[in-house]
């Protein structure tokens, strides 16, 4: 069973990621918080408790309405659904949300941002998130399939890797009976050997090693090769992959394809 945040900005987008993590994790026995945060934007005191006022009711009704149509979509009717309107910027919403909630195991959220209202009750983008975030990120893009992973891409930058960390990974991967492809990127540091495939617990992977002056491109190049439907990677404070959780890599990283983006957290 599992518990799954859905940060919402009440957009199309919002609603297909929210739609992709009910088909994902199963709309049976699992929770799904639909969240909205809101911030108005700096003005004066009595004009800034008034836009608050205003966001919030907004926030309110528009979370209530996503969340109805969502269960409607999907068949919800087995799991549960539960809205969340919370004042704050959204990546600091969510670490708070997850500091004092433990059982959330998963973020979902749509890659492209939106703009207008939406962008202010929004508050920030997908990488911001997954920099904040200390349980696992998945971001949809907006052409993303609706269907289970068959081979999932995990790039493997040589690290220990804990159990809990892959959990969302494995899961998925049983449910989808998928093939794992442990992609390492050839680079000037010295690595250790993998550590996934003690990890897999049965799961069928193959290996590849790849050359690239940058990781980033060389990864991209890598998913078209094994015809992936998800892409996996690990962040660690400064580990091989930092960089691309940055704003620009992150947009050509995801934004700019139909492949779900998974980030585990270690």
């Amino acid at each position: 069973m599992a518990h799954i945040l859905l940060p919402t900005d009440f957009s199309g987008n919002a609603l297909n990621a929210a739609k992709y993590a009910a088909m994902l994790f199963g709309t049976e026995g699992n929770t799904f918080t639909v969240l909205n945060s809101f911030m108005a934007p700096h003005a004066g005191a009595s004009v800034l408790m008034s836009l608050d006022d205003i966001l919030g009711r907004e926030s309110r009704e528009g979370v209530e309405e996503f969340a109805k149509r969502l269960q409607e979509d999907m068949d919800l009717s087995r799991s549960t659904v539960q809205v969340m309107s919370e004042h704050g910027d959204l990546p600091g919403v969510i670490a708070r949300l997850q500091e004092d909630d433990p059982s959330i195991d998963a973020v979902v959220m749509g890659t492209q941002g939106a703009t207008g209202l939406k962008e202010v009750l929004m508050g920030s983008n997908t990488a911001d998130v997954v920099r904040r975030s200390t349980k696992a990120v998945l971001a949809v893009p907006e052409k993303a399939e609706h269907q289970l992973p068959r081979r999932i891409l995990v790039a493997d930058d040589g690290g220990r890797v804990d159990r809990a960390t892959v959990q969302v990974l494995l899961d998925i991967a049983r449910k989808g009976n998928a093939e794992i492809h442990l992609v390492r990127v050839k680079t000037d540091e010295e690595r250790t050997g993998s550590h996934y495939p003690e990890l897999l617990d049965g799961i069928s992977f193959r290996t590849f090693e790849i050359e690239g002056e940058d990781v980033e491109s060389a990864l991209n190049d890598q998913v078209k090769v094994s015809d992936a439907d998800l892409v996996v990677m690990l962040r660690r404070k400064l580990g091989l992959f930092e960089g691309i959780f940055h704003r620009s890599a992150s947009k050509r990283m995801v934004m700019h394809t139909h492949i779900p983006l998974l980030v585990l957290q270690q």
